[in-house]
């Protein structure tokens, strides 16, 4: 679930989808690991770690993903395969 503060990727993916404007996961959470890799998306916090422990998932500012998103969709839009 989206925090006030910001999105996961997983959150943004949801939202995306909710929205009827998929994109490839893997290829969006390559960009965003390249984006983090050059600086260029800085994280925001962490969400709280699960039942299990561990740590918690990255959150982005939700305006950053929404701007890749849309940047991204002409290469990485899910498309639909006639299967008929």
């Amino acid at each position: 679930m989206s925090s006030d503060l910001g999105w996961t990727v997983s959150d943004a993916l949801g939202q995306f989808d909710a929205a009827g404007m998929p994109v490839d996961q893997a290829g969006f959470r390559a960009v965003v690991r390249a984006a983090r890799r050059t600086g260029r998306l800085k994280p925001l916090g962490e969400t709280r770690s699960g039942e299990r422990g561990g740590r918690g998932q990255i959150l982005y500012e939700i305006g950053l993903l929404q701007q890749l998103h849309k940047d991204l969709v002409p290469w990485l839009t899910v498309q639909q395969h006639d299967r008929t």
